[in-house]
């Protein structure tokens, strides 16, 4: 859920991190994530996936920025930096400024937010909303379901008065600024009630059970509404689900892809976080020519050091390159935390913008390590908790410059290689 960004971004003062330094998060790279090999260095794995000479050059890599908690009338070095991305997620409420951002990128798309499940009382609908009781989700004593975390009411999307409400409310933002479509957050798939996490604030016995059993088919029924009441315009939505879910809009983000934004720097949680199956969704749903914002992200601490942000910018690289392994076509993108990245980036990094040509081939093992060929590199990566050295096929050279012929990857880390 994204509903987090909204609130920060209201209350949080953007130069709160200028002080920190941008140009160390580009130019330094921490001796715990990776170790370059010199060229008599002993292989631990051999590389293989020749790069093809004849590989088309393919269009660059593409960015999303999540932008949260902004009004019209944004400033304009703001204009110019969203302006920086493919896909821009940012509230309806920056409408009147839409026009000048496509002004300098006409083939940005700009997604206005609106939760599809939940509603705040300081929404600006919530007034009309709060008047219909029936559109609200209730325990067993008829009482509001109010998520514990967020403090905001769960809504029906099974009553075919909030699905009204709902897909009205965005077709009327949409058709009045030049939006491209709508990110419709909280798209739960299953509806959470039990399983060892309860996220609302009466027991969970006092959630219905009918609530659970219907929640897919009325989630469903509300997704192919939206969208077929929105037309062409896009219906991109916030969702673990894969399938169904996905097939009835224009594609989906995965906000917790290889390293959810809501974890540590040094949590990792493989038991919960199926890296290959992130790796493969993103690879199967891009190909299918859907939608696919690969999210990810960290927690950094609010008085980071600069071996924080050395951690924050090895794992950006990590996510970064996990996304590259998988990504197809021009509809799938990469975002790494937001606009209020408490590093100073503000959701940009200049790796970003690396010019790697087209992928070559599909992203294949190397022992414990996944790697995928392009035309002008090589992209590595270990989601392992144990450090592999690979002996690479040829010479590259790094982001930084730097001539190699093997690498060790240590736990959790990627690489960008470039042919040089």
């Amino acid at each position: 859920m994204l509903i987090q960004d909204l609130v920060r971004g209201v209350m949080k003062n953007i130069n709160s991190r200028a002080t920190l330094s941008f140009t160390l998060l580009i130019f330094l790279i921490t001796a715990s994530q990776l170790s370059l090999a010199s060229p008599n260095s002993t292989s631990t794995i051999p590389a293989s996936g020749i790069i093809k000479e004849n590989a088309v050059e393919s269009a660059r890599i593409r960015k999303h920025l999540r932008a949260y908690g902004f009004r019209s009338s944004l400033l304009e070095e703001r204009v110019q930096h969203f302006a920086k991305f493919d896909v821009l997620d940012t509230g309806f409420e920056i409408g009147p400024d839409v026009a000048r951002i496509k002004a300098l990128n006409p083939n940005i798309i700009i997604l206005g937010y609106k939760d599809i499940m939940f509603i705040h009382t300081f929404y600006p609908d919530y007034p009309e909303v709060d008047a219909h009781e029936d559109w609200f989700l209730h325990d067993i004593n008829g009482n509001r379901l109010i998520n514990e975390y967020w403090g905001c009411y769960a809504m029906d999307v099974g009553n075919a008065g909030w699905r009204s409400h709902y897909a009205n409310y965005v077709k009327d933002e949409l058709d009045n600024f030049p939006f491209d479509g709508v990110f419709a957050d909280s798209v739960w798939d299953p509806f959470f009630a039990g399983s060892g996490w309860n996220p609302w604030t009466v027991p969970i016995e006092d959630v219905p059970v009918e609530i659970k059993d219907r929640w897919y088919g009325d989630m469903l029924g509300m997704i192919s509404f939206v969208k077929e009441l929105i037309g062409e315009k896009l219906l991109i939505i916030n969702t673990p689900n894969n399938s169904d879910y996905v097939d009835a809009c224009d594609g989906k983000m995965d906000e917790g892809f290889v390293h959810p934004p809501w974890y540590n720097l040094d949590e990792f949680d493989d038991a919960y976080i199926n890296w290959k199956g992130q790796v493969d969704s993103l690879k199967n749903i891009s190909q299918s020519g859907k939608y696919y914002l690969a999210h990810s992200g960290t927690l950094i601490p609010e008085n980071a050091t600069e071996a924080d942000l050395d951690k924050v910018h090895d794992m950006m690289i990590y996510c970064f390159a996990s996304y590259l392994l998988g990504t197809s076509g021009e509809k799938a993108t990469f975002g790494f935390n937001n606009i209020w990245s408490e590093d100073g980036s503000r959701g940009y990094y200049t790796e970003f913008d690396v010019s790697l040509g087209s992928p070559v081939n599909e992203y294949y093992s190397i022992g414990s390590v996944y790697a995928r060929d392009f035309a002008k590199g090589k992209v590595l990566v270990n989601p392992t908790t144990s450090s592999y050295t690979v002996n690479l096929d040829s010479e590259y050279e790094t982001l930084y410059g730097q001539i190699v012929y093997s690498v060790t990857l240590d736990a959790h880390s990627g690489l960008i290689l470039l042919s040089p």
